[in-house]
């Protein structure tokens, strides 16, 4: 049971990410003012408090799930590497992401009040990127579990 909750956290968090993705995408490929503006919105509602929800919950379950497995929390390397992938996501969520997103949202009100559209800012594409190839690897790891145990 407690498998298949980090699994269902682990995808959801992947999920979200690839959402971000289209968001910030779809700001860089349209014209249309409304939609760029909801866009823009849209990224601060997701991608704070949902996305820390489902990163600290993939992070108490897969805890949570090392004491209770032989691969254990700091017991091999790829277990040791999820950990780290994830705490550093999770850090980066709370601490990193949240200034870029309030000025996408004040874009997004912006041009809802009917400001003109200018282009939109290159860091928006790296968390998406950054955090769906993170996560990736964590599932890469978690199926082919590759290296040895720890020290």
């Amino acid at each position: 049971m407690l498998l298949l909750l980090h699994l269902v956290f682990a995808g959801a968090w992947l999920g979200m990410h690839v959402v971000l993705g289209v968001l910030v995408c779809t700001l860089f490929v349209s014209d249309d003012p409304r939609v760029i503006s909801v866009s823009y919105r849209a990224l601060v509602l997701f991608a704070i408090w949902p996305l820390l929800s489902v990163a600290l919950l993939c992070l108490l379950s897969g805890l949570a799930l090392g004491m209770v497995t032989k691969y254990g929390v700091l017991r091999y390397r790829w277990v040791v590497v999820k950990l780290a992938l994830n705490v550093v996501l999770a850090v980066l969520i709370a601490f990193a992401l949240p200034g870029g997103l309030e000025a996408a949202a004040l874009a997004g009100q912006r041009i809802a009040e009917g400001a003109a559209v200018g282009d939109p800012p290159l860091d928006l594409l790296f968390p998406p990127i950054v955090s769906t190839a993170a996560l990736l690897a964590a599932f890469v790891l978690s199926v082919f579990k590759p290296w040895g145990r720890s020290r």
